[in-house]
C-alpha cells in the first residue's frame, strides 16, 4: 500500500476521487438554487414524480400533465401554465427562463422589464416583447405546425430566417422548417444544443384551411382567427401574475 502512494500522480487522483464522492461535495452539488415554484398542480408530474403545490422546480426539470391535468408555476415575476396533455423542459436563462415545449400547449405571462420567458417548439422560437406586459399561448398542433396567440402585448416569432411580430389579439399558425428528434435534452440557449438532436424536415403543406400550400419564398405564417384559439385563454395564469404575493 505504501508503494502506491510513492507516485504523486496516483495519490492526487485518489484524492480527487475521494473529494468527488464525499458527502460535502455531493451536498454542494445538490444545493443548486431553485428556478421557480409550482403554484397549482392537478394530475401533473415533475419527471416521474407527482407534482404538488408549493414544490420547487429546478433548471432542467421535465414537467408534464395528464389528459385532465394542468400545472401553474412561477419563475420570479414570470408565470407559465401547462394545459392538459402537455410536456416541457424548463431551463434557467440570464433573462429569466427558456422553455422547450415538447407537446401540448403552454400559456405564459411576463410583466415587462428585464425578465422574460422564451418558448421554443420544434424550430420555432417565441420571444415576448420585454418592454410590455404580455399574455400569450403557444401550442404544438403537430410537430410541424405551431400556433402562437398573443392575447395581450406582442411577441416575436422566429422560424428559420423568417420572423413575424404577433400583435395583441392576433394568432398565427406557423409552419416549422424542421421538427426535432432528441438524443439528450439541453437548454435551447446552450452552445451544444444542436449537437444533441436531429432535424427532420417538415414536408410542404398540401392545404391549410383552403389556402394553397407553402411554396419556396412564401411565408410560413398563416393568420388565423384568435376566436378559434379561445378568448378566455390564460385567465388563471394572468391572475397569478397580477397577484405575485399570493400562491
Amino acid at each position: 500500500m505504501r508503494k502506491l502512494f510513492r507516485s504523486p500522480r496516483l495519490a492526487f487522483l485518489i484524492f480527487c476521487f475521494g473529494l468527488l464522492t464525499s458527502p460535502v461535495f455531493a451536498q454542494s452539488q445538490a444545493q443548486a438554487p431553485a428556478l421557480g415554484m409550482i403554484v397549482k398542480a392537478v394530475d401533473a408530474s415533475i419527471g416521474s414524480a407527482a407534482a404538488s403545490d408549493g414544490a420547487s422546480i429546478y433548471s432542467g426539470d421535465e414537467l408534464s400533465t395528464s389528459d385532465k391535468g394542468s400545472l401553474l408555476l412561477r419563475v420570479g415575476p414570470l408565470s407559465l401554465e401547462l394545459e392538459a396533455s402537455s410536456g416541457v423542459h424548463i431551463y434557467r436563462a440570464p433573462y429569466g427562463a427558456v422553455v422547450e415545449l415538447n407537446h401540448g400547449s403552454v400559456i405564459y405571462t411576463t410583466p415587462g422589464g428585464n425578465q422574460n420567458i422564451v418558448i421554443v417548439a420544434s424550430d420555432v422560437r417565441v420571444t415576448p416583447d420585454v418592454t410590455l406586459p404580455d399574455l400569450g399561448r403557444v401550442s404544438i398542433d403537430n410537430p410541424c405546425e405551431i400556433t402562437v396567440h398573443s392575447q395581450r402585448g406582442k411577441a416575436n416569432v422566429l422560424v428559420g430566417r423568417e420572423s413575424r411580430i404577433v400583435e395583441e389579439s392576433k394568432a398565427y399558425r406557423v409552419r416549422a422548417e424542421n421538427h426535432i428528434s432528441y438524443r439528450k435534452y439541453l437548454s435551447p440557449d446552450d452552445s451544444d444544443y444542436h449537437n444533441y438532436h436531429e432535424h427532420e424536415p417538415c414536408a410542404p403543406l398540401d392545404m391549410v384551411q383552403g389556402h394553397a400550400p407553402i411554396a419556396a419564398g412564401q411565408s410560413r405564417f398563416l393568420l388565423v382567427s384568435a376566436a378559434l384559439i379561445g378568448a378566455g385563454t390564460g385567465i388563471g395564469v394572468w391572475k397569478a401574475f397580477e397577484s405575485p404575493d399570493k400562491p
